[in-house]
Formats: C-alpha cells, sequence, structure tokens
C-alpha cells in the first residue's frame, strides 16, 4: 500500500492539467449519423407499457377491495341481532325471519341466502335461524334463537 501510494499521487498530478487543456478547447460537433441509423435509434428508444387487467366476478359477493368502514357492511353485528319473529314453511322454500339490530333500531327481512354485511342466512327453522359470518377469510357458522317466553311465564 505504501509503494502505491507515490505511484497514485503523481498520477493524480499528471491528470490534472489534461483534464484542464481538455476543457479548454470548444466541444466539437459528432458526425451526423444516416436517416436510417437515427430511426432505429429513435425506436430502441421507446418504452411500451403492458398494463395487467384484472377483473373480479362480483356473483352476490362485496367488493374485497372496498373498506368495510366506508361501505356499510361491517353492520350488522351477529351479536346485536335480535329475532322479532319467524314465520316458518315446513318445506323451508317460504320461511322468513324478521330480524332487528338493536343498536341502530334497523329491522331485516331474512330469507334463506339472504346477505347483511358480513352474514348470510343459511337456515330458517321454527324457533332459530342459521348464520355464516365471514371474517377476514374465515367463515364460521352461528345460530341465533328466538326467545318465547313460556307459558307460565305469559301474561293475559
Amino acid at each position: 500500500m505504501r509503494r502505491m501510494l507515490p505511484t497514485l499521487v503523481l498520477a493524480s498530478l499528471l491528470a490534472v492539467p489534461a483534464l484542464g487543456a481538455q476543457q479548454g478547447t470548444p466541444a466539437s460537433t459528432p458526425p451526423a449519423e444516416p436517416a436510417a441509423q437515427q430511426t432505429r435509434a429513435d425506436t430502441s428508444r421507446q418504452i411500451t407499457f403492458v398494463r395487467e387487467v384484472y377483473t373480479y366476478p362480483r356473483d352476490g359477493r362485496r367488493d374485497p377491495f372496498a373498506s368495510l368502514i366506508r361501505t356499510g357492511d361491517i353492520r350488522p353485528i351477529f351479536a346485536d341481532l335480535v329475532i322479532t319473529g319467524i314465520t316458518h314453511d315446513p318445506t323451508g322454500r317460504n320461511s322468513v325471519a324478521l330480524l332487528q339490530d338493536v343498536t341502530t333500531k334497523e329491522m331485516y327481512r331474512a330469507r334463506v341466502g339472504s346477505v347483511f354485511g358480513r352474514l348470510r342466512v343459511t337456515a330458517i327453522r321454527q324457533r332459530e335461524i342459521s348464520v355464516s359470518i365471514d371474517e377476514f377469510g374465515f367463515t364460521r357458522q352461528e345460530t341465533l334463537s328466538i326467545n318465547v317466553p313460556s307459558p307460565a311465564e305469559r301474561t293475559p
């Protein structure tokens, strides 16, 4: 390393006047290229953008890129729902359940397959409904029962 130091210092001192001499001379213009070479050079500099297009099949599903907070799809929350009434059809085709969100006092009329926010009604029975809840990519099943007082608790 010590042997190279004087050589580097000498080379740098000799390079400085050479750079100054080059800067003092006017820049020469490059020779003109033929027109055919200029067009080839121009096309090689073109930038092509290829855009990827994505389509989302909705099929009754919500937009996965939309915010749940802004769109209101987060309501109703399962814990806030109460069954206010069930009209049960033994065949299961025409059953209807009335649900109420106790927080917002909003009423929902539910049939099998109805979707409310993240809730999907899967079955309606005489005294309960089954709901599948989609939360962050996972699906869980919950059952909501109607609170009917027993005959001894009823007051005429």
